[in-house]
């Protein structure tokens, strides 16, 4: 939890920083209102370009929520992972590909007002995962969680009229359908793109 508290200040810090360096004009505000629909997206890819052999991670996320007061959002995030590489030998390598699909209802809670221009926030619910795993094109094992959660804090900044971006700290805990299966918490930064759509 320590941790989580001091990387949420240095990302406070940085953004704040950021934000008067760039000396946004009052017309760059978030209108969030009751009945506004706020949607956002975020992905990552990376591959390896040195590697005999080949290796690529990608990541996709967005999420949709619609504002009950100007300070409360609830809605619903989606992701999609795919790990790729491959194995064995050179010449002829086999093709490794783990995917990693969840879905899971969202509660969001924003401080400031209502046009602030940076604003902390919370975000978390449950998780439902399903994992595959692939050997040359066929499945040889898959999993669904029994019990998945999330919570985060970060801070939106905007850049545009309703349009910003968001930096996450996000904390995530899996549990395993089968007793052998090994429980996983995992903390990553997640940066996303986020958009208001309203009155």
């Amino acid at each position: 939890m320590k941790r989580i508290l001091i990387i949420i200040t240095i990302l406070a810090l940085a953004s704040t920083v950021f934000g008067a360096g760039l000396g946004l004009q009052a017309s760059h505000v978030t209108d969030r209102q009751a009945g506004t629909i706020m949607i956002s997206g975020g992905g990552n890819y990376r591959t390896d370009l040195d590697a005999d052999l080949k290796r690529s991670v990608l990541g996709l996320n967005t999420d949709i929520a619609l504002f009950f007061a100007p300070v409360l959002a609830v809605g619903v995030e989606l992701g999609f992972g795919r790990d790729f590489r491959e194995i064995n030998d050179m010449d002829d390598p086999d093709e490794r590909k783990e995917t990693d699909l969840y879905l899971g209802p969202r509660a969001y809670f924003f401080f400031g007002g209502r046009h602030s221009e940076l604003t902390p926030f919370i975000k978390g619910g449950p998780n439902f995962r399903r994992q595959k795993l692939y050997l040359n094109d066929e499945v040889v094992a898959e999993s669904e969680s029994e019990l998945g959660i999330t919570a985060s804090v970060g801070v939106l900044l905007n850049l545009a009229k309703n349009v910003g971006i968001s930096v996450e700290a996000v904390y995530n805990f899996d549990r395993g359908t089968a007793v052998e299966e090994i429980d996983t918490q995992q903390l990553l930064l997640q940066f996303g793109i986020r958009s208001f759509l309203g009155e």
